[in-house]
């Protein structure tokens, strides 16, 4: 069987908490969940599968659908997330004006409202995947290809992968790889991984309902084996997006080892050297001065942490665990040992005043990150802080599933407004960014770290985009949270 998996455009992808110009500038990476979808399918041994980034390849929704024609694809998967299900649909509606072939939705987005994803003023899908998608999705496929009748419209995994070791690597090798970069990068191009899956924290703004609580690895060997394939295949870093790096600190010392093992990361003159850089996401709270010491002399050049907010009612609030005195070491340890760190902030959460905000601003100032990241809080599906949000009356319906029914325009993702409204956040929240980005000591380390022309330009578009977000007038500054394309077309 022919299968398609699509990573749809993001055209009209929902801003909730991010400008769309600061959006547009962090890069491009790889859809990795149909990557891994499509190697398992590969694996199988009977399925020709293609895919198609139509973010990457900066493809129209009419544009896929005529590739997925000239493909003669006999099924279509795609991918939906709760923020791009108008891409999503627009994809379905086109591909159904030139094949009659199964249509297949899968993705964070289904696990949650699953029912919905089938209904046909929501997505319209003939058949939904949930969960972990590799081993239902190959299942399903088995029962298209033998012309079943009665299937099941609704798939869900029976139980998650247990030993992720034996997945096969991501098919990247069926997307365009030059196409893929991050502005944080000093060289292209760049991917992503993922080294394990599940996170067994409880932050209240976060949920991972595909990937489950428990936190299944992969081992040294295989994560080293892929990082190999990835060198051999020109990519210059790696982003692993694994929810908690370094929830198992022995495994990660052992991921560093194996690295040097290899002489993927060698000492010469004093100074440690690597074939392939990488960056992780971790929390403070489970990092340590000999694991920071490792992974720096392993070719980690970035760690992301999550901070949210100085004040601990407001992380309390949030669930996120950690303490002040966490985040001020874990930042010096980083900078002890040479390893560049972005700081994700979050303004907007329950009690939080301005006063709160500008500490925030002022622990910032204190550690010193290399780049930052401030969001506003939005209580996202199936998320504690939003069930929270429609027990408090916050929320006075479930606006996540009315939007997963309908689709209607000129939704826009809700925000916590218990102390200001939505407005006064986006202001907030563009001041936070001109107070940190716009500032000379920020603007010559940028500069100086400059090691190329690749690398200056992404520098200088997203720096450019930073100062028209700060010095645009307040009037004008709704457009900066539309949907990317919604206010061209006259949406409110």
């Amino acid at each position: 069987m022919r299968i398609v998996l699509i990573n749809p455009p993001n055209t009209y992808e929902l801003i909730g908490n991010d400008p769309v110009i600061i959006k547009d500038q962090q890069g491009v990476s790889p859809p990795l969940g149909i990557l891994y979808i499509a190697a398992y399918l590969k694996s199988v041994g009977h399925h020709e599968v293609h895919i198609i980034d139509a973010q990457a390849e900066s493809l129209t929704h009419a544009e896929v659908a005529q590739r997925v024609e000239d493909l003669q694809a006999n099924a279509v998967g795609l991918t939906a997330m709760t923020f791009t299900l108008m891409d999503v649909k627009l994809v379905i509606e086109e591909v159904r004006k030139r094949l009659k072939v199964p249509i297949i939705v899968g993705g964070p987005h289904t696990a949650i409202y699953a029912e919905e994803t089938l209904l046909p003023k929501g997505l319209g899908a003939d058949y939904v995947v949930v969960g972990e998608g590799e081993v239902t999705l190959a299942n399903l496929l088995d029962q298209v290809e033998l012309g079943k009748s009665n299937i099941p419209r609704i798939w869900k995994q029976e139980q998650y992968i247990e030993d992720i070791n034996e997945l096969p690597f991501p098919a990247r090798e069926l997307t365009q790889l030059d196409r893929y970069y991050s502005v944080l990068a000093k060289e292209t191009p760049t991917t992503n991984a993922f080294s394990s899956r599940g996170c067994p924290f409880a932050c209240s703004f976060c949920d991972r309902p595909a990937l489950g609580k428990g936190f299944r690895a992969m081992n040294a060997k295989r994560v080293v084996d892929e990082m190999e394939w990835c060198i051999e295949h020109g990519i210059k870093e790696i982003m692993f997006y694994d929810d908690t790096f370094s929830t198992s600190k022995k495994r990660v010392h052992e991921i560093c080892n194996e690295i040097k093992r290899r002489r993927l990361a060698w000492q010469e003159n004093n100074h440690w050297q690597w074939k392939i850089g990488w960056d992780i996401r971790t929390r403070v709270n489970v990092v340590d001065p000999s694991l920071i010491q490792n992974m720096a002399e392993a070719g980690c050049e970035r760690i992301h942490f999550g901070v949210e907010s100085a004040v601990p009612q407001v992380v309390k609030e949030l669930q996120k665990g950690i303490t002040t005195e966490q985040v001020e070491d874990a930042f010096a340890l980083c900078k002890q040992h040479g390893i560049k760190t972005l700081a994700y902030f979050m303004m907007g959460n329950p009690t939080e005043t301005r006063e709160d905000v500008e500490e925030t601003l002022k622990l910032s100032q204190r550690i010193k990150p290399d780049y930052m990241q401030m969001t506003i809080l939005s209580p996202f599906p199936a998320t504690a802080i939003y069930f929270r949000a429609l027990k408090e009356g916050l929320l006075d319906e479930d606006v996540w599933q009315r939007y997963s029914q309908t689709l209607e325009q000129g939704f826009r993702p809700p925000l916590w407004l218990e102390k200001f409204t939505r407005h006064e956040l986006e202001s907030q929240l563009r001041w936070f960014y001109s107070r940190f980005y716009l500032t000379p000591e920020f603007i010559m380390n940028r500069i100086l770290e400059v090691k190329n022309v690749g690398q200056f330009m992404r520098y200088a578009k997203a720096g450019l985009s930073l100062l028209k977000m700060s010095l645009v007038r307040e009037s004008k500054l709704k457009d900066s949270w539309s949907t990317r394309k919604a206010y061209a077309l006259g949406h409110p």
